[in-house]
């Protein structure tokens, strides 16, 4: 045991004190240890609740900056966007990944995202697979038919989150948070599923509920006092005391920040125990003086308990020391009590730090602000304009980590300056809203930046700076200003600093707008028979139509532009020409007529063409498929044909082809061959009613008897047996 030198004085003066007063301040005492005891326990407690709260916040911030990096995604808006197949899976696809991302480097609390259209049909996302609806429901949530028409009414009314408690498969309880995100076409649900032991301290004694304004939706598994009784006493509180009292608990209640979820943590009064209450009591009046001496070690034992448990940190078991000076060691403490907080500082500051990166990117994307988040770092309406700073990747060389390095010190430099506001945008590219009044200001302060932050000369550098604009609103037509001026940036070699009057002074409009990435959607829009090519064609004629008119020679140029496209078009569908010009026509000539009032409707009109002929050869192959499945089906019916050795056969991968299959038969593919080989087995059993139940499943198709008298009572009514007889009855 540690015998420092603060102890033995303590000792010593108890000792002096309890011989002369022990009788009569034997009742004080008493009290004030009961007291003290009681404090401390409460104390405890309280430290408990406060800090498993924290620890559960920060786990859920990370839980939901993982579903804001999934739900504010591109990946996200394209798929609840997806007009057809491809798309659609393609979506799906980078929305899994994106969902394995954003909570690969989570290691802190155990959770999974899922995600998953609002309707009855659709798949669900999870990170490692996608799964239907009903699976997903009743095998990993273990959701029944009735909650998950619950859910669905909930979301079609509202928007608020759900949660509740599910059991998982093996069989450790778990938080289920859903969330709704209203995308342009679609609805998408967001299931988080969270472990309670990586949520909530799986080793706290006392009782834990989470609850909010609906009721407890999560709690200890083995708590003393029903959920129902806890919330009705925490409603009928007092809303501004952080305790109540329920039977013979107390009850502590602490909030979650930025949701509206609540921790209730429930405990007894701990009592002194009955032995002590005699030792303390009784021996004094038998042996005064040998009491004296043994309530003077309690009670500074007691009051040196906490000098102990510090201490103990210091000296493991055998190692104690003598006479070692306490109250050094607690100066220790003090100054690793004021480093932690130095670094809780930090961190906070970080946080904040995020948090405006965030409200920037908000911003320059046009998203809807939600003040509650960032209710301390909104901006006002000024004039503001917007720079995008790229750095130029060689892709012969390997990725530089310098760059990163660099715009952390353009983040930290702009920290410093109240008119920047700094968003990272990908790894090569950034951005900053300026608030300034002239385009010459913010010209200056990036030609500051830069010789601040002294960016190595063999590093290609673009800044693309907008024209100012009044209003938040108007900074994402900034962002995206400054985005148009960047295509034209390998121009300006000589150029560190573009801004749109230097490109429209320098090009005068001798020169057209028609950027590859604009081509290359055009061309993969028409091939997937995408209605969204016309308008893209339409923007590149309005793009090049805005403000002077093309010279003669830029809009010729952009009609072979154009032409060519639709030459490579029509290369890759490997079709003649000839079906959408005229007899005469050919690319040759129709470049000849670039002058022609009509050439740009003429070349609309010859996309629209190429698109229908797409559309239409699609619908005929998807017929055709349909046609050879029902073939199919009606020749080897009592073949063990599976849907995915259909799909095999099609050359068509499974979901399409059940999907096709119920487009072309109205039906799905599994009930309509059951029903299919039912209506083969009543044939036979009207001409033969002797035939055995074994036999005749066999024959059409099923490898048991107890599925095909199932099978059969399903779509009949009555079993083979019952069917036979009502036939001789005829």
């Amino acid at each position: 045991m540690v015998r420092g030198k603060y102890k033995k004085k303590l000792n010593t003066v108890f000792l002096l004190v309890f011989t002369l007063i022990i009788v009569s301040f034997m009742s004080i005492f008493m009290k004030i240890v009961m007291d003290q005891r009681s404090k401390e326990y409460e104390t405890t407690i309280i430290n408990t609740i406060k800090t498993t709260l924290n620890n559960s916040q920060i786990k859920l911030e990370v839980i939901n900056s993982a579903l804001d990096l999934v739900m504010e995604s591109d990946e996200a808006k394209n798929w609840s966007e997806s007009d057809n197949n491809e798309m659609f899976y393609l979506g799906l696809l980078k929305v899994q990944q994106k969902i394995r991302k954003s909570s690969s480097k989570v290691n802190n609390v155990n959770f999974q995202i899922s995600a998953t259209f609002l309707d009855e049909d659709s798949l669900v996302i999870t990170p490692v697979s996608s799964e239907a609806k009903d699976y997903y429901f009743k095998k990993n949530l273990g959701l029944t038919t009735e909650k998950v028409e619950e859910i669905y009414d909930h979301f079609e009314n509202k928007s608020s989150y759900m949660a509740f408690t599910i059991n998982n498969r093996d069989g450790s309880s778990q938080i289920c948070y859903i969330t709704k995100k209203a995308y342009r076409k679609r609805d998408v649900l967001y299931f988080t599923t969270i472990n309670y032991d990586s949520f909530v301290e799986e080793n706290l004694e006392q009782d834990w509920y989470l609850c909010n304004n609906n009721g407890i939706f999560a709690m200890k598994e083995d708590a003393n006092v029903p959920a129902n009784e806890i919330f009705e006493a925490f409603q009928n509180s007092d809303l501004a005391s952080n305790k109540f009292i329920y039977k013979d608990y107390n009850v502590f209640k602490q909030s979650f920040y930025n949701i509206d979820w609540i921790l209730l943590y429930s405990y007894k009064d701990k009592n002194i125990d009955t032995a002590m209450i005699f030792i303390y009591f009784m021996i004094p009046f038998i042996m005064l003086t040998l009491l004296s001496i043994f309530l003077s070690r309690v009670i500074t034992n007691k009051l040196y308990r906490p000098i102990k448990e510090v201490l103990d940190d210091f000296f493991s078991e055998g190692n104690y020391q003598k006479d070692v000076d306490e109250f050094k060691i607690l100066k220790q403490n003090s100054n690793m009590i004021k480093t932690l907080n130095q670094q809780l500082k930090l961190a906070i500051s970080e946080r904040n730090n995020l948090i405006v990166q965030r409200l920037n990117r908000d911003l320059l994307f046009g998203i809807n602000i939600n003040k509650s988040i960032y209710k301390d770092h909104l901006i006002g309406d000024d004039n503001y304009c917007v720079a995008v700073l790229e750095f130029l990747n060689n892709p012969y060389e390997d990725v530089d980590d310098n760059i990163f390095l660099y715009k952390n010190e353009i983040l930290a430099y702009t920290q410093d300056i109240n008119k920047l506001r700094y968003a990272n945008i990908n790894y090569y590219t950034c951005a900053i809203i300026i608030q300034c009044d002239k385009v010459k200001e913010a010209i200056t302060m990036i030609h500051t930046l830069l010789e601040t932050v002294e960016i190595d000369y063999d590093y290609d550098i673009r800044v693309a700076i907008s024209n100012v604009a009044y209003g938040t609103k108007k900074i994402k037509e900034c962002f995206e200003e400054s985005k148009k001026i960047l295509e034209y940036k390998f121009l300006y070699n000589q150029r560190t600093i573009l801004t749109m009057k230097q490109i429209k002074e320098d090009l005068d409009r001798n020169s057209y707008y028609y950027p590859l990435v604009v081509e290359n959607k055009l061309i993969h829009s028409v091939l997937n028979g995408d209605i969204k090519a016309v308008e893209i064609f339409s923007d590149l004629i309005n793009e090049n139509s805005a403000g002077d008119k093309l010279s003669p020679k830029a809009f010729k140029n952009l009609i072979f532009a154009i032409i060519g496209t639709i030459s490579r078009i029509v290369q890759e569908l490997k079709i003649d020409s000839h079906k959408f010009l005229n007899d005469n026509d050919d690319f040759s000539t129709l470049s000849d007529q670039w002058n022609r009032k009509d050439i740009i409707p003429k070349l609309r009109k010859i996309l629209e063409d190429i698109l229908l002929y797409v559309n239409n050869n699609k619908k005929d192959s998807e017929n055709s498929i349909a046609e050879e499945m029902l073939t199919y089906i009606h020749e080897h019916y009592w073949e063990d044909i599976m849907l995915v050795d259909m799909a095999k056969k099609m050359n068509v991968s499974e979901k399409y082809c059940g999907i096709l299959f119920k487009k072309a038969v109205g039906d799905n593919y599994k009930n309509y061959l059951n029903n299919y080989r039912i209506e083969k087995a009543k044939e036979i059993m009207y001409s033969n009613t002797k035939i055995k139940v074994s036999t005749l499943g066999k024959q059409v198709g099923f490898n048991s008897s107890n599925t095909f008298i199932r099978v059969f009572t399903k779509y009949t009514g009555m079993t083979p047996k019952a069917f036979a007889e009502q036939i001789k009855d005829l």
